[in-house]
C-alpha cells in the first residue's frame, strides 16, 4: 500500500463529512503530540499536514460525530464471532451484509452501519461472545499493522442503516444515561463515584496508576475476579492510547495477589 493512498483515503473520508485522525505507522497509537480521535478533523490542510509529517501514518475515523457505529467481529484464537453471528441469525437477529465491511489484520471483520439519529451510546465490549460494538472511533483501511492491512471486503462504499434489533440491544445503556427528574436530589454513592472513575479515563502518563486504583475499587465492591478483569479491560480500551494487554494483565495479577 502506497503512503499516498492513505492521504487520498483520508481526504475522501473528510469530503464525505467523516472526521479522520492520524496514528503512528504500523500502530493503533496516536501520533506523538496528538490526542487520537479527539483531534479528528475534516479540514484538508490539517490532514495534509499530518501525512506530510508522517507519510505512512495509519488512519482512524471518529464515529460518533458521523453517526456511525462498527460491529467488530473477532475471529482469531479460541474466539469466533462469526459463530455468534450464525446463532444471532437463528434467533431472528441477522446482521446485514449489504454494507461496507473491512477485514482487519487479525482476520476479524468490521461491519459499518449508520444511525438514523445521533444516540449517546458507549462502545460495548463483549456485547455478544466475540463481538464488540464500536461507537467512538475505529482504525480503517488502508492502515497496516505488522505487515497486514485493513482492507475493504467489497468495493462498494455504501453504508446501510443499523438493524433495529442491534439498536434495541444497545439502548438499555442509553436509557441508563437518562437521569430521573429528581436526580439532583440523589446523593452520589461510593459505587456511583467508582462508576464515574470507570468511564473518566486519564492521561497517558498516569494510565498504570489509574488502572491500579480502579481495579482496587472494583474488587472492593465484592464482584468476582473475572467481572473486575472485564471492566478493567473496558476502562483500558477507552484510554488514548490503551496500555498493552501484557501490562494490564500484570496490574491485574499484582492486585489479585494482595487480596
Amino acid at each position: 500500500m502506497k503512503a499516498n493512498d492513505r492521504l487520498m483515503r483520508a481526504l475522501q473520508l473528510a469530503r464525505d463529512g467523516v472526521a479522520v485522525y492520524p496514528l503512528a505507522s504500523n500502530s493503533k497509537v496516536p501520533l506523538k503530540g496528538t490526542r487520537g480521535y479527539k483531534d479528528a478533523a475534516t479540514d484538508v490542510e490539517t490532514i495534509k499536514g499530518w501525512f506530510e509529517h508522517v507519510p505512512r501514518a495509519n488512519l482512524g475515523i471518529r464515529l460518533d460525530q458521523a453517526k456511525l457505529i462498527v460491529v467488530d467481529i473477532d475471529r482469531h484464537g479460541d474466539i469466533d464471532g462469526t459463530e455468534t453471528l450464525r446463532k444471532l441469525n437463528q434467533r431472528g437477529k441477522p446482521l446485514p451484509s449489504d454494507t461496507y465491511i473491512e477485514q482487519t489484520p487479525n482476520d476479524g471483520l468490521h461491519y459499518f452501519f449508520k444511525l438514523s439519529v445521533k444516540l449517546d451510546m458507549k462502545r460495548r465490549t463483549g456485547l455478544y461472545p466475540g463481538i464488540d460494538v464500536l461507537t467512538d472511533f475505529v482504525v480503517v483501511a488502508p492502515s497496516v499493522i505488522n505487515g497486514s492491512d485493513y482492507r475493504a471486503i467489497e468495493p462498494t462504499n455504501e453504508i446501510t442503516t443499523a438493524p433495529q434489533w442491534l439498536i434495541d440491544d444497545l439502548l438499555p445503556n442509553q436509557r441508563m444515561n437518562k437521569a430521573p427528574q429528581h436526580a439532583s436530589q440523589i446523593r452520589k454513592t461510593w459505587a456511583g463515584r467508582m462508576l464515574d472513575d470507570l468511564v473518566a479515563g486519564t492521561g497517558e502518563g498516569s494510565r498504570n496508576s489509574y488502572l491500579t486504583s480502579l481495579l482496587g475499587k472494583l474488587l472492593r465492591t465484592g464482584c468476582n475476579g473475572m467481572t473486575a478483569y472485564e471492566l478493567l479491560q473496558y476502562a483500558n480500551e477507552r484510554l488514548q492510547p490503551p496500555l498493552p494487554d501484557k501490562e494490564v494483565n500484570t496490574i491485574f495479577k499484582s492486585i489479585i495477589k494482595r487480596t
